[in-house]
């Protein structure tokens, strides 16, 4: 009886023994992790975070102004220096991780002059289309870029930091009445501007807004141009300009006529009208206007010596 008595014990404390285990795995698996495992695991999280990068370059169309087909050079754009706000500076074709871009290089915007700053870049149209295209154009869409050279911008933590600062501004042009005509502003919106040396691309639509009514370009234009202006920089910064594309009204792109421009041709053409005027007695056989030409070409003479 002894025996029996002792061996149900025995089997008792085992049963016991069993559940307590079961029922203390289960609580561990099931009860929700302390503050203390919450703030490590948090921790642990933050450190294996990578910082952001720079988003991949957009795709252009096909009829967008690149910088990597041949034939463009950085002279169809400069900057225009037209008051003490306006920077200075050169323009080049750089390439950027494997993709060339025009760039403005500014250099004169100092810590001093920095909250006045305003950065002009003015294309000349007139080497991007040829003059019966003008009519057709109705908006001009382009990517921009801001890269910082200085850590003068102050974050909301109170850090000086390497970043390009606020992006925007507008921008505008001439019509064929000669009166300036200014397009929307634009604003950039996450672009990472605040995280990245380099901002990702700010994708700007500058869109002639009674173009139906007659306020574009007119093919009778000799100086077409746009301008792109960027003020309220924030931090010292150089500027980014890619895929440059002409519309039509109907949405429609435009195909670039690349070419050296119509004034130099105008001038290489006035150039030559100059020197006819010294050829002409050698090719004009009519004794009658001998004379006349004689005398034309000794005033030509007297006007040449006095100036």
């Amino acid at each position: 009886m002894k025996k029996t008595l002792l061996t149900a014990a025995v089997l008792l404390a085992m049963l016991s023994a069993g559940c307590s285990g079961n029922t203390a795995s289960s609580v561990a698996e099931t009860d929700p992790p302390t503050e203390a495992q919450e703030v490590t695991t948090a921790e642990t999280t933050e450190e294996v975070t990578e910082p952001p990068t720079n988003a991949a370059f957009p795709e252009a169309d096909a009829n967008a102004i690149t910088f990597d087909e041949d034939g463009i050079t950085a002279d169809i754009a400069f900057p225009f220096v037209d008051d003490d706000t306006a920077v200075d500076g050169t323009v080049s074709i750089a390439d950027v991780d494997g993709n060339k871009m025009l760039k403005f290089t500014d250099e004169t915007t100092t810590e001093d002059n920095l909250a006045t700053a305003v950065q002009k870049l003015r294309f000349d149209v007139s080497k991007l289309l040829a003059p019966e295209q003008l009519t057709e154009v109705n908006s001009i869409e382009f990517d921009l870029y801001v890269e910082a050279k200085a850590d003068l911008f102050e974050n909301e933590d109170g850090e000086f930091v390497r970043v390009p600062g606020w992006i925007g501004g507008g921008g505008g042009s001439e019509m064929a009445d000669g009166k300036w005509f200014g397009f929307k502003d634009f604003s950039a919106s996450g672009v990472q501007e605040y995280v990245l040396e380099r901002s990702d691309a700010v994708h700007v639509n500058f869109l002639f807004t009674f173009a139906s009514s007659g306020k574009k370009w007119e093919d009778t234009m000799t100086e077409p141009y746009f301008q792109v202006m960027r003020w309220g920089m924030g931090n010292i910064s150089d500027l980014y300009i890619d895929n440059i594309t002409f519309y039509d009204a109907d949405g429609n792109s435009i195909a670039p006529t690349l070419s050296e421009g119509w004034a130099a041709s105008g001038d290489e053409a006035a150039d030559d009208a100059e020197e006819a005027p010294e050829e002409a007695p050698e090719e004009e056989a009519a004794p009658e206007e001998a004379p006349e030409e004689e005398t034309e070409a000794e005033t030509d003479a007297e006007t040449t010596e006095a100036e």
